[in-house]
């Protein structure tokens, strides 16, 4: 799954859901659908909850995985097989996103903090910090403000 975007500022990588593309997959486990809005061929996916009109539905754990890599893990609520309201995303590589997630999309407010202690908390749209938030760097440098796409608008 490409789930970096590389739009930084001061070495900040955001993890991002881009609302752009994206498919439907079937889980293994069950004949349910689930939205996947960065699709990679080799991506499969494992469904733990309830399945309505063929698609994920209410809380559940969403296994996402591929080339033998242990699974990133989405719990959240689904609506019409896609990540909905309130929930939490972890990757493999340990960046933990706590926050909204919008027809499939991280959006909304949230949290997400990477390895090294870098985090950010604020205003997320289309997958990227987009409105004000909080940013702060593993030196413990702290940037405050406005975020357009992923990058801090420096005030004028």
């Amino acid at each position: 799954m490409k789930k970096f975007a590389l739009l930084s500022l001061i070495g900040f990588v955001f993890v991002s859901f881009p609302a752009s593309a994206g498919s439907w997959i079937t889980a293994e486990n069950t004949n349910c659908k689930l939205w996947n809005p960065d699709p990679d061929e080799q991506q499969k996916v494992r469904w733990g909850g309830k399945c309505k009109d063929g698609k994920a539905s209410g809380d559940g754990v969403a296994e996402w995985y591929s080339y033998q890599r242990p699974p990133d893990l989405c719990e959240c609520t689904f609506v019409d097989g896609k990540a909905e309201g309130m929930g939490v995303y972890r990757w493999t590589d340990g960046v933990t996103y706590v926050g909204e997630f919008k027809a499939g999309v991280i959006e909304g407010k949230g949290f997400i903090k990477y390895p090294d202690n870098e985090m950010y908390e604020g205003d997320f749209k289309n997958g990227y910090p987009h409105g004000w938030g909080v940013q702060m760097l593993p030196d413990n440098t702290r940037v405050m403000g406005k975020f357009r796409e992923g990058a801090f608008v420096p005030p004028k």
